[in-house]
């Protein structure tokens, strides 16, 4: 990847990112979206605690579980690279490969950390204790935070934007596409689940989308231009 791609793909990153920003500023979109999941009247959301106990082990844990999996696989692959030269053509695919599956959980998910916002299922507008706030706003000064917020962005989503390196660790056009679509469909299943229990608005998991990208991209742009210097 040359210096000029990757500058552009973090000058449309960051326009988009800010895109999202102003629309969940100026819009309702969230709301109405969020408004179809949730039941004012039992006061749950389509996925509740009991549907979740179910679904847990193939849209929550089980991400997880494929993510160390392909960790793994990763770390041996590159530990065979140093004893067979058939694998070793292969490192710099699997080193974006496992640094992705890395760093965008530890980044995108841990700025969760520092925004300071509440999941939907907090919010008194869903019956929860925390004033609805939209993410460029301040709370109202006579709130008093007995928890920090730690729900933007999307978190458990980038389970599987991870996976959008997958763009990057092949030559041919039709298969880099599909391997970004298999990091779109991963990751926004695990989003879409977890809005419909009322862990995330929709700009969360847009943001945790185009962001993760990012992160893919800046990892797979250091290992081609200092690690292994391969176009």
């Amino acid at each position: 990847m040359s210096k000029k791609h990757y500058f552009y793909i973090m000058f449309i990153g960051t326009l988009l990112l800010g895109l999202i920003l102003v629309g969940e500023n100026y819009t309702d979109l969230d709301i109405k979206l969020q408004n179809l999941f949730y039941d004012s009247t039992s006061k749950e959301w389509l996925i509740n605690r009991t549907k979740h106990h179910l679904l847990a082990l193939y849209f929550y844990q089980g991400p997880k579980f494929l993510m160390a999996f392909v960790g793994i696989f990763c770390i041996i692959w590159l530990f065979l690279s140093r004893k067979d030269q058939k694998f070793k053509r292969h490192d710099a695919e699997i080193m974006t490969l496992l640094l992705s599956l890395i760093f965008v959980p530890l980044i995108i998910a841990g700025a969760k950390d520092f925004t300071n916002v509440y999941c939907p299922h907090q919010l008194d507008i869903y019956d929860g204790a925390f004033p609805y706030i939209r993410i460029l706003e301040s709370y109202p000064a006579n709130f008093i935070q007995t928890k920090i917020g730690k729900c933007f962005p999307a978190g458990h989503a980038t389970v599987g934007f991870c996976y959008l390196a997958l763009f990057y660790c092949f030559k041919r056009p039709q298969y880099r596409i599909a391997g970004l679509l298999v990091g779109l469909a991963l990751g926004w299943t695990a989003a879409i689940y977890q809005m419909l229990r009322g862990e995330h608005f929709l700009s969360h998991s847009l943001f945790s989308c185009i962001a993760s990208f990012m992160v893919v991209s800046t990892v797979n742009f250091f290992i081609r231009n200092y690690m292994y210097r391969t176009k």
